[in-house]
C-alpha cells in the first residue's frame, strides 16, 4: 500500500522529471517535440504500480472525487468502468445537425474510465469543484490546474470480445500478452485498448492519444500521426474503414526508451495516434486529433483542446454545453467567445471591451468537473446521473 500511496504522490516530480529530460535534447519539449513528451507520459502513466496494475490504475476514478467526501485511493481498486459519454451524445448531435449516422451504433462493447493524479485531485477539492455550491462559488473566477496535474482516460473491452473485435488476428488464448489486462468491479476481465493523456505541462494542457496496434479503425479518416516513436510517419487512412492497419514499429529512439520501461510489455504493443497542442497551425487550419475508440462515429470532427475548451459551468452550477457538442456536431478551432459571454458588439470580441456579460466559467478543459460535480444543494446530496466516461 506504501509503494503506490508514494508513487501517487511522487507523480508530480515524475512530471517534472519527464519534461526535463526531454528538455536536455529539445528546449520546451511540451510544444517543440509533444510527440516524443506524449511517449515519455505513456511510459509514466502505465509504470508497474504493484500486481497487475499500472500507475494510472491507483490514481483517483470519477468515483472517488466527485462524491461528498472525496478519498485518494490509498491502494488500487477494481477497474471503475462506465459506457463512455462521447460516442452516445456525438450520435445524438449529428442526429440534430442532420447528418448520416454510422450504420452501426459507435462505441458498442467499449468501456471508458477518467482518472487525475494526487496534484489534479487535490486541486478539485481543495477549490471545492466536486459539488454544485463550489462551482457557484467559483462563478466568474479563473480555474488553472497545477503545472503537476495529469489525466487519463482509458478505454477497455471484455477480454472475450478482442478476437472478433481484432478481426481475428488475436486468440483469445493470447489477448493477455497482447494486451494490458486488468479486473473490472464486476469481476470479469478486461482489455486496454485505447487512452488519452493530458498534462498541464503548458497552460492548456498538452493532448496526446493512443491505441493498441490492433484497432481495426485506428488510423481511419484522418491517419496517424507520430513524427517521434513511428518509422513510418504520417499513415494514411485507408480507402475502407475497420480493415486494420500494420504494426506501428518503433524507432530506435522510442525503443530504447521502452527497454528501460518498468511495465507490463504488453503496452510496447500501443501506437501514438496523434498529438496536439493548438487549435490551429500555422496557416489556421483547425488541427483533428481523435481516437477511433474514444470517438467512435466522428473522429472527422475530433479536436481534444476544442472538446475540453468548452468544459464550463454556468452561475448554477450547471453545464453550458451537451458535452461541447452543438447543432453542427463537434466544434473544431479556437475556443468561441460565445461560449463564454454574452455581447451585442460585432467581431474582434476583446478582453476589457465594453458590454461584455459572462455567461459560463471555464472548467480549464476537465470535463470531468461540470458533468460529475455533486448536487449538495438537495438533502440529501445527489451525485450526477450524467458522471460518465468523458
Amino acid at each position: 500500500m506504501r509503494i503506490l500511496v508514494n508513487a501517487a504522490l511522487g507523480c508530480a516530480l515524475c512530471l517534472f522529471s519527464v519534461v526535463q529530460a526531454a528538455a536536455q535534447s529539445t528546449p520546451n519539449p511540451a510544444m517543440n517535440a509533444p510527440d516524443q513528451l506524449a511517449w515519455q507520459f505513456f511510459i509514466q502513466v502505465n509504470t508497474r504500480a504493484g500486481g497487475s496494475n499500472a500507475l494510472f490504475e491507483t490514481w483517483a476514478s470519477d468515483t472517488d472525487t466527485f462524491k461528498m467526501n472525496p478519498e485518494f485511493p490509498a491502494t488500487a481498486a477494481p477497474l471503475a468502468l462506465r459506457e463512455p459519454a462521447v460516442p452516445a451524445l456525438g450520435r445524438l448531435a449529428l442526429q440534430r445537425a442532420g447528418k448520416l449516422l454510422p450504420a452501426v451504433p459507435p462505441g458498442k462493447g467499449v468501456l471508458e474510465e477518467s482518472r487525475r493524479n494526487k496534484d489534479s485531485f487535490d486541486f478539485i477539492v481543495q477549490n471545492n469543484l466536486y459539488k454544485v455550491s463550489g462551482l457557484r462559488a467559483a462563478f466568474g473566477k479563473t480555474i488553472s490546474f497545477p503545472v503537476g496535474a495529469m489525466e487519463v482516460k482509458a478505454n477497455w473491452m471484455l477480454v472475450t470480445d478482442i478476437p472478433e473485435f481484432s478481426g481475428g488476428r488475436v486468440t483469445l488464448a493470447d489477448v493477455p500478452k497482447v494486451y494490458h489486462v486488468n479486473t473490472g468491479a464486476d469481476g470479469k476481465q478486461y482489455a486496454f485498448v485505447a487512452m488519452h493523456i493530458i498534462s498541464k505541462a503548458v497552460p492548456n494542457w498538452t493532448w496526446a492519444t493512443f491505441e493498441h496496434k490492433f484497432n481495426p479503425a485506428r488510423c481511419d479518416i484522418i491517419g496517424c500521426r507520430d513524427s517521434f516513436g513511428a518509422q513510418t510517419n504520417p499513415v494514411l487512412p485507408n480507402a475502407q474503414p475497420n480493415q486494420g492497419y500494420p504494426d506501428c514499429v518503433k524507432t530506435p529512439a522510442l525503443q530504447a526508451m521502452i527497454s528501460s520501461a518498468d511495465w507490463d510489455p504488453a503496452f510496447a504493443n500501443y501506437c501514438l495516434k496523434g498529438s496536439q497542442t493548438d487549435f490551429t497551425d500555422a496557416t489556421g487550419l483547425d488541427i483533428r486529433v481523435g481516437n477511433s475508440v474514444t470517438e467512435s462515429g466522428f473522429v472527422d470532427q475530433s479536436s481534444c483542446i476544442t472538446c475540453h475548451g468548452r468544459a464550463a459551468w454556468d452561475s448554477k452550477g450547471a453545464a453550458t454545453s451537451f458535452a461541447g457538442f452543438d447543432d453542427n456536431g463537434a466544434p473544431l478551432g479556437p475556443i468561441q467567445p460565445s461560449w463564454y459571454w454574452s455581447f451585442s458588439s460585432q467581431p474582434p470580441i476583446f478582453q476589457g471591451m465594453s458590454g461584455l456579460t459572462q455567461i459560463a466559467t471555464s472548467a480549464d478543459f476537465v470535463w470531468s468537473i461540470p458533468f460529475c460535480v455533486v448536487d449538495d444543494t438537495q438533502t440529501p446530496p445527489v451525485l450526477n446521473r450524467n458522471c460518465q466516461g468523458k
